[in-house]
């Protein structure tokens, strides 16, 4: 499907996987047509003679995202309607339907019909949305009050900065030096933007701060579990690391026996720093520690002098020597920094649960739930509230095939209201008797990259085993029973094909799977290898721009010269030989020609431009502009780092307004934003 436009037939990979009949687990990674095998499906179960449109809810988790599938799908339908036959019973053919004249006569009818849908279409919503619908829908049995609403951005930076202000002049007020502490070092080491980010977000998790089993202060303890460390551990457990029995004292020796050995100046520093370090107590060793590691490794974690001939010679294992130093030390930092980190995090915690609470209590004064409420209030509505069961059967009757777009940005909270929904799938009969109701879930485990948001691979993971099991489970029960339903399994299903991506970058991606592991994607079986396109494509790994170890040495007593690489002194001489190396290699494809197979013109070559590059950093800092001024300096066209705010412009505002007026003519408050 390109555009909504027309439809192209699916692959073999693609077909099995809009089967409307079959219940599907599809692994589909960026390129293989996802999009296109989603919308197939929502069409093939517009077809079947026995569904509504309001019988199907596709759930992804972007808001653009569904806007997207809403409108491919109604675009298609759209033109159902003025196809001829042959035109159309060639559409039906590419996706697998049915084409004759009954299918293509019911073809024509679905855009009628999807428009009689209640609410004007199909429900195509973003997790968020279908729970903030179902809360309206059952606002009572939520035990929402009246006149509850869903805040908005600026509500919700009103009512932060509000409950902040309060909670400072609180703790002003009775001399609460524990809370103004945690605020003053959170703001030191995050800044004050990324305070109020950490708030939220510890205000999002007001359910491991409430309850059963919620962490109530003093947390030290529960911190130092959660770090995984005894929840007695203490800075003496660092001595016991440094004692002889726990520490590679006999590595170190034969460090000491080789730089005794060896009569070059180099070897002084190292020489005094391990004699000093051995002669010393295990709690004085603990201080010494990193001036320890700083004599004998460089910054890059690597042994000094490693390749000397002459301390080879002396000690033939003195490189390993080194290395098995290097781990007891990195032991006794890594503790220290756990120990450490646990001392900061514990009234970083318990700040966030005073806030969580302070925040949910102005949240109900003000009438107002957030998108962390929906969920969580929609998923225990579902799930535990005394009239679940009612719910779920009215929501049987509703809804029998659930599709999920971007499943692997599903956290474990929305995980539960799609399990709630279609709960009832595969445990015997729901509120439509033995009638087919499926479910389709698309996601690629390497496109999960909201951990920070609780999603993860692993929840994605686990979500297809608890299917796998029900539907493994139903189908035995009717076996036993003899029972004349359908004991159906799930259909785990992956698309590998790429159509936009070269042949030679998946199998780099391959590689880096193998070499990660697939059990760190969450995975239980290796996956499936990809297939690209036949097509000009490179992986190529740039050596990293860093300083030698003289230059290390050398970097505070020799600063770089003002005019050294264009003079911007106030960025690393690693970024700027960076932004160089970047600047010429771009340039060079420019001039020298780089040859690329893109759009129609498959199999023909056409010279890379301009817009065929593009530079990902990980911050928009300094380092971005500085690309950007080396790239007009080599004299390439580029774009910039600009970004642009579709809402920032004042007349935009201000049609905002007045369209929220029109929608609300009776609200005094859009009244006096639009004046």
């Amino acid at each position: 499907m390109s555009g909504g436009d027309k439809l192209f037939p699916l692959t073999v990979e693609q077909r099995p996987a809009v089967d409307p009949g079959e219940v599907v687990w599809l692994s589909a990674s960026a390129g293989t047509g996802k999009t296109q095998v989603l919308s197939a499906r929502v069409l093939r179960l517009l077809l079947q003679s026995d569904v509504s449109p309001s019988q199907i809810l596709c759930l992804t988790f972007t808001k653009a995202g569904a806007a997207e599938m809403a409108a491919r799908i109604n675009r298609v339908l759209a033109r159902w309607v003025r196809l001829d036959a042959t035109a159309l019973g060639k559409e039906l053919d590419y996706i697998g339907a049915d084409s004759g004249p009954e299918a293509r006569a019911r073809a024509r009818t679905l855009f009628a019909e999807v428009l009689d849908c209640p609410g004007g279409g199909l429900r195509i919503d973003t997790i968020h949305a279908f729970a903030q619908w179902l809360l309206a829908a059952f606002p009572h049995e939520a035990g929402l009050v009246p006149g509850v609403k869903a805040m908005e951005d600026r509500e919700r930076d009103l009512l932060l900065r509000e409950v902040l202000a309060a909670m400072l002049v609180a703790a002003e007020a009775h001399n609460d030096a524990v809370t103004l502490g945690a605020l003053e070092e959170l703001s030191v080491r995050l800044g004050p933007d990324a305070v109020e980010r950490w708030l939220l977000r510890c205000a999002g998790a007001l359910e491991a701060f409430t309850g059963p089993g919620g962490w109530q202060p003093p947390m030290h303890s529960n911190v130092l579990r959660l770090l995984g460390l005894p929840s007695d551990a203490s800075e003496a457990d660092l001595a016991a690391l440094c004692e002889e029995d726990t520490f590679d004292i006999d590595a170190l020796h034969c460090l000491l026996s080789a730089y005794k050995q060896w009569g070059a100046a180099s070897a002084d520093k190292p020489r005094v720093a391990i004699g000093e370090w051995l002669s010393s107590t295990p709690e004085r060793r603990v201080a010494d520690a990193d001036a320890l590691y700083d004599a004998l490794f460089t910054k890059d974690d690597l042994l000094r002098n490693r390749t000397n001939k002459n301390l080879l010679s002396f000690e033939e294992y003195f490189a390993e020597a080194g290395e098995a130093v290097r781990q007891s030390l990195m032991r006794v930092r890594e503790r220290r920094a756990l120990l450490e980190l646990a001392v900061w995090l514990t009234p970083a915690l318990e700040l966030g649960r005073k806030f969580a609470l302070e925040w949910d209590a102005a949240k109900q004064r003000a009438g107002l739930i957030d998108f962390d409420d929906q969920i969580r209030i929609a998923a225990r509505l579902l799930k535990t509230e005394a009239l679940a069961e009612w719910i779920r059967y009215k929501l049987d009757r509703r809804f029998d095939h659930v599709l999920i777009d971007e499943a692997q940005d599903t956290n474990e909270a929305q995980w539960r209201i799609i399990e709630a929904l279609t709960g009832e799938f595969f445990a015997g009969e729901g509120a439509n008797g033995d009638k087919l109701r499926t479910l389709f879930v698309v996601g690629d485990y390497k496109q999960a990259i909201f951990r920070f948001q609780g999603t993860s691979p692993e929840n994605f993971e686990a979500a297809k085993r608890r299917v796998r099991d029900e539907m493994a489970g139903l189908a035995g029960n009717l076996r036993s029973l003899r029972s004349n339903g359908s004991a159906r399994e799930l259909q785990e299903r992956g698309l590998g094909t790429s159509f936009r991506t070269a042949r030679a970058v998946l199998e780099f991606v391959d590689m880096a799977i193998g070499q990660i592991g697939s059990e760190s994607f969450g995975l239980g079986d290796k996956p499936e290898p990809h297939l690209g396109e036949e097509r000009p494509g490179q992986v190529v790994l740039w050596q990293v721009v860093g300083r030698s170890e003289d230059e290390e040495e050398a970097a505070s007593d020799n600063p770089a010269p003002a005019d050294d690489e264009g003079g911007e002194t106030w960025l690393d001489r690693a970024d700027r030989q960076l932004a160089d190396r970047i600047a010429r290699q771009i340039k060079a494809w420019m001039v020298q020609g780089f040859p690329l197979v893109k759009g129609q013109d498959q199999g023909q070559a056409r010279r890379a431009g301009p817009g065929d590059v593009m530079v990902l950093v990980r911050k928009r800092k300094e380092l971005a502009g500085l690309i950007v001024a080396r790239l007009y300096a080599a004299g390439v066209p580029v774009a910039g780092v600009d970004r642009l705010r579709l809402a920032a412009p004042l007349a935009v505002r201000d049609l905002m307004a007045a369209l929220r007026f029109a929608a609300q003519p009776l609200d005094d408050l859009n009244l006096a934003c639009l004046l």
